[in-house]
């Protein structure tokens, strides 16, 4: 006579074998790390121009113009500087270094720069100069441009560090454009075509 089996027994055999879902996470797929190619920024490294002490306020202003022309903001200022170097050498712009009893070197802001620096308590930290402390980064200044901005503030040139002349000649190219004495006119860049195989459309 068969054994009858309990109602409330549990057999392995009767309850199926469910494999657990696989992890939502390691089905993702994760992209591999790239390397980033800098052979762009090694080519044109001879046409980065970095320089210290550029007055900021001239320096948005460029920004700004740029993106009402849709142009890179180092292409305003290389034209800014270029049209106040022709001006320069017209005689338009007067450069006048004068000596700065506080720095070695001759300055074009005596005003600024000359001021003595009023007296602090020895309690309070003594900030450094923050115009100094700001470095602005162009692109698009030719390897001639920048000798010509290097050789002009160097010690047979005016005299003066290279931010002081950077500024003086922004300061004077931005009026010019402000009065419509400097044309900036923005132009289509020329783009490169490729070719498709015989026949592919």
């Amino acid at each position: 006579m068969n054994k009858r089996r309990s109602p409330f027994e549990t057999s392995n055999e009767s309850m199926p074998v469910v494999a657990a879902p696989p992890d939502l996470y390691e089905s993702l797929r994760v992209a591999e790390p790239r390397k980033r190619n800098r052979h762009w920024e090694k080519q044109h490294q001879s046409h980065k121009a970095v320089y210290r002490g550029v007055d900021p306020k001239l320096s948005l202003q460029v920004k700004s113009i740029a993106g009402d022309l849709c142009v890179p903001e180092g292409e305003v200022a290389r034209a800014v500087i270029e049209h106040a170097l022709r001006c320069y050498e017209r005689g338009e712009l007067d450069l006048n270094p004068r000596p700065n009893p506080y720095r070695m070197r001759m300055t074009l802001f005596p005003t600024h720069d000359s001021l003595p620096m009023p007296a602090r308590s020895k309690g309070a930290k003594q900030k450094p100069e923050v115009l100094w402390r700001v470095i602005t980064t162009w692109r698009g200044f030719s390897p001639e441009l920048k000798h010509e901005l290097s050789a002009l503030a160097s010690d047979d040139g005016l005299n003066v560090p290279v931010g002081e002349l950077i500024t003086a000649l922004l300061r004077f190219g931005l009026k010019e454009y402000q009065h419509k004495r400097l044309t900036l006119t923005p132009m289509q860049k020329r783009t490169t075509f490729t070719l498709s195989l015989e026949g592919a459309k």
